[in-house]
């Protein structure tokens, strides 16, 4: 699969991860028990799958890559944007971590703010991928050359290898199990 083609595939997985978490925000809301395991799945989702595997990509080496290939002064200000995003869906994460215990408890502060940062995650992430798939990814595509891509592909690959093998058969599977609970 070309690299382009597996950010985009990348997304599309992400986005069914978008569905999963508002659901599970509407079960919160509605006053639900917060099921533990239910949160850890997610937060392993969005802490591994969307900010190591897919930001990490772009960040280490998409980004570099049309930086370096003349991309800059066109894109460098989306690029700063998108870095950006993805430290504020990283702070979101921090502080589902440090909410959980007392979520679980009934704390009615600490299921607001779980509440609070789920959607905020969600709110940020939809116009994120958007903004990528329509403008960045593209414009990576006709920026850089056929041996570009193919580097990236290779580089993409040993990403995901050392996170963990078969990584995206494992989130799709995680989501799987998910949108059945």
């Amino acid at each position: 699969m070309q690299p382009i083609e597996l950010l985009v595939e990348e997304h599309r997985i992400i986005a069914k991860a978008v569905s999963v978490t508002q659901d599970f925000r509407a079960e919160i809301q509605s006053g639900a028990h917060i099921r533990p395991k239910r949160y850890w799945m997610l937060i392993d989702f969005w802490s591994t799958f969307a900010d190591i595997v897919h930001h990490g990509k772009e960040e280490q080496v998409l980004f570099p890559a049309i930086e370096q290939h003349g991309g800059a002064s066109e894109f460098g200000d989306t690029i700063d944007q998108l870095v950006e995003e993805h430290m504020q869906l990283l702070g979101y994460i921090s502080d589902l971590r440090r909410s959980a215990k007392p979520a679980f408890t009934g704390d009615k502060a600490a299921r607001d703010k779980v509440i609070k940062c789920l959607d905020a995650y969600v709110k940020l992430t939809v116009p994120h991928i958007q903004l990528e798939d329509a403008e960045l990814f593209p414009a990576a595509a006709t920026i850089l050359s056929d041996k570009e891509l193919a580097r990236l592909a290779k580089e993409f690959k040993a990403m995901d290898t050392r996170t963990r093998p078969q990584v995206h058969s494992y989130y799709k599977t995680l989501l799987e199990n998910l949108m059945e609970k």
